[in-house]
């Protein structure tokens, strides 16, 4: 199960929850992720953190989640097939190192949690370093990318300390895993990316049609996320644009988009 924590005004906060473990995606803060392990009838404990870049609001509830009372568990845990013993690892990029990371990660590196898998994409672009996380379910569902600020529904990150040039092949490489992968990103961005959207593509009726989908269900305040790959490959502009040029050009566009 994965589990939604809200934080800040618009951050999602992700839970794996593995047996009675649970491994917290991008803690910028830690009051809700303590409170539902607080509050929960059976006793939950932090497997480990998982960290896909260095911003304050991914980065900023480390602190109290690893010396918190449920820091640490027994589920099996190993990097590369070297086991982690006796710690709560967290995982995260080079730059990264002086907010708590202690396994740095890369592409192609396979942490394995219990009998599931996570695979470590490189997506930089949004900043310099930035990584994504590919769960696997040992059970039968569809894979899981946790993509941070890189992927957005119906967009994408700013360039912030990254390219575009990198950006755009960071989206190029998400946009090749299987299409019933769901994404989940970091923010509730959709509305008002769809908004630009229609704006930018008056005639593209996909764009139309999901726009006012998810503005009926941000009305009742329901969330937006996951996104199903396959449904960002046919309305998000990042992913359906022809070449770099054109991304280029909508990424700036929206820059500079007043809403």
């Amino acid at each position: 199960m994965i589990r939604r924590f809200n934080a800040f005004s618009d951050n999602y906060i992700w839970g794996i929850e593995i047996h009675k473990t649970i491994c917290i995606v991008d803690p910028g803060q830690s009051y809700e992720v303590l409170k539902h392990l607080e509050n929960f009838e059976h006793f939950f404990s932090i497997g480990a953190i998982l960290v896909t870049h260095r911003h304050h609001d991914h980065i900023g509830g480390i602190k109290e989640l690893a010396k918190s009372r449920f820091a640490g568990s027994e589920i099996k845990i190993s990097l590369n097939e070297s086991p982690i013993f006796n710690q709560m690892p967290i995982f995260g990029p080079t730059d990264c190192q002086r907010y708590g990371v202690k396994h740095i990660v890369s592409d192609g590196d396979i942490i394995n949690i219990g009998d599931n898998t996570i695979e470590v994409l490189d997506i930089p672009g949004h900043t310099e370093q930035h990584v994504g996380y590919l769960f696997r379910s040992a059970h039968d569902q569809p894979p899981a990318f946790f993509c941070g600020d890189t992927l957005f529904g119906g967009g994408c990150g700013r360039v912030l300390g990254g390219s575009f040039i990198d950006l755009y092949a960071s989206l190029k490489k998400i946009s090749k895993l299987p299409k019933e992968t769901l994404i989940y990103c970091a923010h509730e961005y959709t509305e008002a990316n769809l908004k630009f959207a229609r704006e930018f593509f008056p005639d593209n009726s996909g764009i139309k049609k999901r726009y006012a989908e998810v503005k009926k269900d941000r009305e009742k305040l329901l969330p937006t996320i996951p996104t199903e790959l396959s449904y960002e490959l046919e309305t998000n502009p990042y992913l359906t644009c022809k070449n770099f040029n054109e991304f280029k050009a909508i990424r700036m566009s929206k820059d500079n988009w007043k809403g």
